[in-house]
């Protein structure tokens, strides 16, 4: 009972920072317990729709195109010092701000997004936290996975 609590909750907030009812510069503020959210989240397994693509806005599919610009302007450049990670997750974080406060989705199509954009979300927050250079290396590959995984799923 006390799980499905906290996943209700999680979920409601989710829910209201896309309905633009919560500060979208303040993202970590939908992931109140990191470690116990992203287990759960990670029990949500992302399949496809009855064997198609889910369908998603224009709006959305421009926002993770700019999340993808985010991450290749990193990864071409040449500085890869811990400062580099997390000005990349500072820049990540704005730019999932910004898909969070232009998120007009609803429905089934909008509960998918959700669980892929979740643990992006998390991992986000992760790197800008990163106290190594290897636990940011760590956090970009995963972001990068995740973000190459959004085609997979939703259509463009």
């Amino acid at each position: 009972m006390k799980n499905l609590s906290i996943t209700l909750t999680i979920l409601t907030a989710v829910a209201l920072a896309c309905a633009n009812t919560l500060n979208a510069k303040n993202i970590t503020a939908i992931n109140p317990m990191p470690g116990r959210y992203q287990t759960e989240i990670a029990s949500e397994k992302l399949v496809l729709n009855k064997g198609a693509k889910w369908k998603v806005d224009h709006t959305t599919n421009g926002n993770v195109d700019n999340l993808k610009l985010i991450l290749k302007g990193f990864d071409d450049g040449t500085d890869r010092s811990l400062k580099a990670y997390k000005n990349a997750g500072d820049n990540l974080q704005n730019g999932l701000a910004k898909m969070i406060k232009e998120c007009r989705m609803h429905g089934p199509n909008h509960l998918a997004l959700h669980k892929w954009l979740e643990p992006l979300m998390a991992q986000v927050a992760k790197l800008k936290q990163a106290s190594t250079k290897a636990s940011a290396v760590q956090s970009i590959n995963f972001i990068r996975l995740q973000l190459n995984r959004y085609n997979q799923f939703f259509e463009q």
